[in-house]
This record gives structure tokens, C-alpha cells and sequence, in this order.
């Protein structure tokens, strides 16, 4: 598929939609085309802010469904889903979106867990008088670490060896930015090396203060995985709405990531429908800044299109595959009104297949290609550079 938006000049413009994805995802959208288009529309009336990148829950489900514990990365990343929707529930949407997001009634019980985490996605201390007692611990220790290092620096036995009056955060520790020497006013340890030579020293007195501050980190760890069992173990109880909220999560991003591209660029959506024609009015391909609009109307079952050299065949050829492709995936783009059918996929006969080493003309590789694509149905196919008086379907037979 890449190599198809490439042979289109869209990979630029390709790389743009993925980048508003909160997570990588096929082009397809699953469900009814229309249904989908009519739920895209609804989105675009609204100024909505977009999904925060959110991982892969595979393993995560796979985990949860085998009674394993989640670390709290992995459950924040289920709480971002669950507070999206949220959040899209508030903006009352009517219609198709309105009907499609009031069948989704988050548990109570995972309510609550998306309530536990702050915008950063860590554990408020609110919910367990412990994170507040361990928050306060901490702070008191920081204190105490600052107070002793600044009595240090006042001293005036360690003047002659401190670079700077400043404590310097080193490997998370605090630490003070010393001259050689120094282990003759100052019990330390080094903890680094600054460019300049100079060495960054925990002191002997601090040392002690940061042991008790690591003990009590860990003991907000064995707080924090107590919770990761416990929220464990709701999750495992409703996987099945777990496994349905992540589906759908794909099926919003997609939706909501078409709609913002819409709107950023301006762009159209065009639904395809059950015929075979292509009518364009005033289309521009995305890949160029100053276009030249397009208007075209393909019915038949043969479009021949001629002309001199660099009169812009090739760009007309892709600008007609693109709206097509595009149409088909539910990709917005640059158009005044059109009318597309339904095709199963797409084959772009364009670049020369002429080589030495396979012993094969520019006209004998364009019906090689083309030979192939006889037996397809429901398939749209551009050809570039065809010679004029071609019988195809002998040519056919010949290469083949």
C-alpha cells in the first residue's frame, strides 16, 4: 500500500494523516462506508481535540486474560482510551455518533480506576492516605539533603575547592561541582566528571539522607504495585469491555484523524458508491502547492488520454487514480463535488520496465503487466505510455 501512495506522489500527504494517529493503524475502516462518512461528517462540525498517543494493548490484554499483573504504564495507557471517550460523550453528538457513543457505558468500577490517575498519568495521592504520607516524606528528606549541602558550601574550608555555589542534580542525586583536592575538607563520593575536569561529589552527610529517601521510593513502588494488582484483577473481570474499548478506540482514532485533516487542509470527503464511474469537478492532487484544477468524466469502460511530452498525462493518470484511491479509504481531499464507484483494488502500470538484464522492451513489460489484469474485476487500472494502433488483448497473449 505504501508503494501504491508512493507511485501517487501521496506519500507526503500520507505521512501527514499517520501523524495524526494515535496509534499506527490499517487505512481500512471497518463497519458500513456509509454509516462511517455519515459519523465523520457529524465529527467535523466539532472543534475536537484529538487522542494523546496511546501503545499497542495486545500484550496488555493478552496479560490481563491470563490473570497477570499490568505494570501502571499499561493501565494508564487503558485509562487514556477511557477518559477519550469520555470526553466525546461530553460534546453530545447527535445522530449517528450520538447513537454509536451512548450504546458505550463505561463499569462503574473502570470509571473509577480512570479517576485515580492525574493528567501525567500518575496515581493521585488523594486516593490512598499512604502516596500522601510518602509525597510528605519525600519532601522532608529533599529539605533536609538542601539544608545540609548549603551548609557545606558556607564553610570556609571547602571555598577554595567549590567551581560554583550551585547543587547540581547528577544521576538524581544532588550533588556539588568540585576542584582535585577537595577529599582534604570533604568526605564524598564522585559520582561524575564535568567537561571542565571537575569532579560532582554526593557528600558523606547527604549520603546517609539519600538512603532513607531511596527506602522510602520503594516503598511508594510497593504501594504503586499493590494497586497494579488490584486494578488488575477489575480488568480481568471485564476483559470482554477492555477488548470492545480498545476496538473501538482504532475505530475513533481513524475517524477523528480523518476529520481533523479534513479540516486543517480543507479538503472534502467523497463517499464511493456501487457504480464504476469517476466524474471529478475541479479536483487538485495534494501533492501540488499551485494546482492546475481538474475536471473529468470517466464512464466509460476506456479513458485514452494524449498528448506532447511534459503535457501532463502522467500527473492527469495519477490525479485520477488518486481521487479513487482515496475515496475508497475515506481520505479527504481537494475537490469541488465528484462521483466515484467502488473498486476492489488498484494496479499503477507507470514506471519503465525496460532493463538489459531482463531482456525487455518499454511496450513488451506494459503488456506483461497488463496481461495480469485481465481475469481481475472491480479493478482500476493506470497505464502510462501506451503506443497508439495497440491490439491489447494479443499483445496480451504474446508476453504472457
Amino acid at each position: 500500500m505504501d508503494e501504491l501512495f508512493k507511485s501517487l506522489d501521496l506519500a507526503d500527504y500520507l505521512a501527514q494523516f499517520k501523524s495524526l494517529l494515535a496509534r499506527e493503524k490499517p487505512l481500512f475502516i471497518a463497519g458500513d462506508s456509509r454509516i462511517n462518512y455519515e459519523k465523520i461528517l457529524e465529527i467535523c462540525a466539532f472543534d475536537i481535540t484529538p487522542p494523546a498517543h496511546v501503545e499497542n494493548l495486545d500484550d496488555a490484554l493478552q496479560k490481563i486474560s491470563k490473570q497477570g499483573v499490568l505494570h501502571i504504564s499499561e493501565i494508564w495507557e487503558f485509562a487514556k482510551i477511557i477518559r477519550y471517550f469520555l470526553y466525546l460523550k461530553r460534546l453530545k453528538f447527535e445522530k449517528k455518533m450520538g447513537e454509536y457513543l451512548a450504546k458505550i457505558v463505561v463499569p462503574d468500577e473502570i470509571n473509577e480506576i480512570v479517576c485515580y490517575f492525574d493528567d501525567s498519568g500518575c496515581l493521585r495521592d488523594e486516593i490512598d492516605e499512604r502516596f500522601v504520607q510518602i509525597r510528605q516524606n519525600l519532601e522532608l528528606k529533599k529539605a533536609q539533603i538542601a539544608t545540609e549541602l548549603r551548609k557545606i558550601i558556607s564553610t570556609k574550608a571547602i571555598a577554595p575547592y567549590l567551581v560554583d555555589n550551585q547543587i547540581h542534580l547528577i544521576n538524581e542525586s544532588e550533588t556539588l561541582l568540585v576542584r582535585g583536592g577537595f577529599n582534604r575538607v570533604l568526605k564524598g563520593s564522585i559520582t561524575a566528571r564535568s567537561a571542565g575536569g571537575f569532579f560532582y561529589v554526593i557528600p558523606s552527610i547527604t549520603e546517609r539522607l539519600k538512603s532513607e529517601q531511596s527506602d522510602i521510593l520503594d516503598k511508594k513502588e510497593e504501594l504503586i504495585y499493590e494497586y497494579c494488582k488490584k486494578i488488575s484483577s477489575i480488568f480481568n473481570k471485564n476483559l470482554l469491555f477492555l477488548k470492545f474499548i480498545n476496538t473501538n478506540f482504532d475505530l475513533i482514532d481513524a475517524l477523528v484523524a480523518r476529520a481533523i485533516f479534513a479540516r486543517t487542509n480543507d479538503y472534502n470527503f467523497v463517499l464511493s458508491d456501487s457504480s464504476k464511474d469517476i466524474k471529478l469537478c475541479e479536483f487538485a492532487h495534494p501533492a501540488l502547492k499551485n494546482p492546475k484544477r481538474i475536471s473529468i468524466d470517466f464512464t466509460k469502460k476506456v479513458l485514452l488520454i494524449t498528448g506532447v511530452n511534459a503535457g501532463g498525462k502522467s500527473m492527469l493518470l495519477k490525479s485520477l487514480i488518486s481521487a479513487c484511491l482515496l475515496s475508497k479509504y475515506l481520505l479527504p481531499f481537494s475537490v469541488k463535488s465528484a462521483k466515484i464507484g467502488t473498486f476492489k483494488e488498484f494496479e499503477l502500470i507507470i514506471e519503465d520496465p525496460q532493463n538489459v538484464r531482463d531482456d525487455i522492451s518499454t511496450f513488451a513489460g506494459r503488456m506483461v503487466k497488463f496481461s495480469r489484469l485481465f481475469n481481475k474485476q472491480k479493478v482500476i487500472v493506470g497505464i502510462d505510455e501506451i503506443e497508439l494502433g495497440t491490439d491489447f488483448e494479443e499483445a496480451a497473449n504474446l508476453y504472457e
